[in-house]
């Protein structure tokens, strides 16, 4: 098939089946040829985000022959596939975690093992607290000062009132960003206030088990004007690490690294060793203690080394 015959897309959506491609202002319903095709299950190489060479086989309807390189990723593993990668979405510029304050409850620790994942990965992170016309904002006044003095900027909106929602906005623009966090918080909700008129479908949290229900199925994009999309992903309860190990893990804390230099031991792991700078720091107040809290309890629940399978 001749280059001339193939044209350059977006995808927007990806499921099993099909993958909905955006090219130019058309989008193109597509399937995959086989030589994506990475296992015996029909599973894909395509990801939502992915910039592809599609052919048409109408005016509607094509199939994507080539996914060019990416510039970015954001993985995760999955506890049903352990040690196997799971591409969410791929040419993200950003992610915005987003956590609500009630229905489910803030979690800073879930806060946190996002954050480590976007270090992880190389991309920059932001922080909505969502619903905070159901707390009083000053609550989350300490976080929003300690996380932002981090270079995590944090908004704190209402879906349901508007506020914040405009200032969020302005740093959506141009990029691309992918929403993650708990089923709940808001992700759809948002997506709708930022972009009137997309219509997405939302749920309520359950009221027996008080957390969040799945509405979002499959990773999507969704333009938000002046070349900004989200990613909207379905909610994750349990959050796998992709190749992240105990001996990374300080690096992706990143306060820690003015006092690294000066502990004692040069494979401290800032747990239990005497002379530890970033334990003093903790008790000093310079690392927020509940932050510090959420170190050790990850630090716990990984691997010690690359070659621990």
């Amino acid at each position: 098939m001749s280059a001339a015959k193939l044209h350059t897309g977006k995808v927007l959506k990806a499921t099993r089946k099909t993958y909905h491609v955006a090219v130019g202002e058309r989008v193109i319903e597509c399937t995959v040829r086989g030589k994506l095709t990475i296992d015996e299950n029909d599973y894909t190489a395509v990801k939502a985000g992915d910039d592809v060479k599609i052919s048409l086989v109408s005016e509607r309807t094509g199939a994507i022959e080539e996914i060019l390189p990416r510039r970015s990723q954001l993985s995760r593993s999955i506890e049903s596939r352990a040690y196997q990668e799971h591409i969410i979405a791929a040419n993200i510029d950003q992610i915005l975690i987003i956590l609500s304050t009630r229905k489910p409850e803030f979690k800073s620790g879930l806060l946190d093992r996002f954050l480590v994942i976007a270090e992880k990965n190389r991309l920059k992170a932001l922080v909505c607290i969502n619903k905070i016309d159901l707390a009083r904002a000053e609550y989350f006044q300490p976080y929003r000062e300690y996380y932002a003095r981090l270079k995590y900027p944090v908004f704190l909106t209402s879906a349901t009132t508007g506020e914040g929602i405009a200032a969020l906005k302005r740093r959506l623009t141009h990029k691309v960003t992918a929403l993650v966090g708990q089923s709940g918080v808001g992700k759809s909700s948002i997506i709708n206030a930022l972009k009137p008129g997309l219509d997405i479908r939302i749920q309520s949290v359950s009221e027996r088990t008080r957390k969040g229900l799945h509405t979002t199925t499959a990773v999507q994009l969704f333009p938000i004007g002046k070349g900004g999309f989200v990613v909207d992903t379905p909610g994750i309860r349990e959050l796998g690490f992709w190749e992240i190990y105990k001996t990374d893990l300080p690096e992706y804390f990143i306060e820690f690294s003015r006092y690294i230099p000066r502990c004692s031991f040069g494979n401290c792991t800032h747990i239990h060793e005497p002379g530890c700078a970033v334990k003093a720091a903790v008790e000093k107040g310079k690392i927020f203690p509940e932050r510090y809290e959420n170190y050790v309890n990850i630090y716990d629940s990984l691997k010690s080394a690359h070659y621990e399978r």
